[in-house]
């Protein structure tokens, strides 16, 4: 088994390539750019490790001395390029697979629809009332061609009007209310419904289809359900 060393190209993090497989290790950007591609490889044999330069241009200390290859323990100090980059053993343990939880997000996302219906029933209610405000003004007329212009029917005429005059003004101060209220609703809810790692926003999908997936669609990282 050969474990390949050396500079990601675009994070500069150290990578380390093993089986094929390749992964980052340590903070963007602190690998500096004296360390190639494929710096070193490491080969186990008995206990140890055969280190050895994959490119003639490479530089390599351990102990502070230049090798091209040399067997190795995990005691000796190994530094990448004229740098003298500092590498780390821990680089070759496996990472723990990491997951978030995200069952928090279940009550965010049952507040926000609770909201969003009781929204949607409010509307329902002043379409209704509208309604209702157009049959009496309709019931006024009528009881005028019934009745004439007697004070029956001037009480309901006036009825009807003060009515419609209450909800225009309720109408006009709905129209401007609920549309800031479910404004603030929305910025709320995508503050929130984010994922715990990475802190990207999940997108208005119901919880249940959420936990449907197994990993965030962004960091990638294994949802706790």
């Amino acid at each position: 088994m050969e474990i390949i060393i050396g500079r990601n190209q675009n994070t500069r993090q150290l990578t380390i390539i093993k089986n094929g497989v390749e992964r980052n290790f340590g903070q963007v950007n602190s690998v500096p750019m004296d360390v190639s591609r494929h710096h070193i490889s490491l080969q186990p044999v008995n206990g140890k490790w055969q280190i050895k330069n994959l490119n003639e241009r490479n530089v390599t200390f351990v102990n502070g001395i230049a090798v091209e290859s040399k067997m190795i323990s995990e005691s000796d100090k190994i530094e990448l390029g004229n740098s003298h980059y500092l590498f780390s053993w821990l680089a070759l343990q496996e990472p723990k697979e990491e997951t978030v939880d995200i069952r928090p997000l279940k009550r965010i996302w049952t507040d926000y629809d609770e909201q969003r219906l009781e929204f949607q029933i409010a509307e329902r209610k002043f379409n209704a009332a509208r309604s209702a405000t157009g049959i009496i003004t309709m019931i006024a007329i009528a009881c005028s061609l019934v009745l004439g212009h007697g004070p029956i029917y001037l009480i309901l005429y006036a009825l009807a009007i003060g009515i419609s005059v209450a909800f225009t003004y309720q109408a006009y101060q709905k129209s401007s209310d609920i549309p800031r209220q479910q404004r603030e609703m929305n910025k709320d809810f995508q503050k929130h419904y984010v994922c715990p790692k990475c802190g990207h926003f999940m997108g208005f999908t119901d919880y249940d289809i959420l936990t449907q997936s197994d990993a965030c669609p962004f960091c990638k990282t294994k949802y706790k359900k």
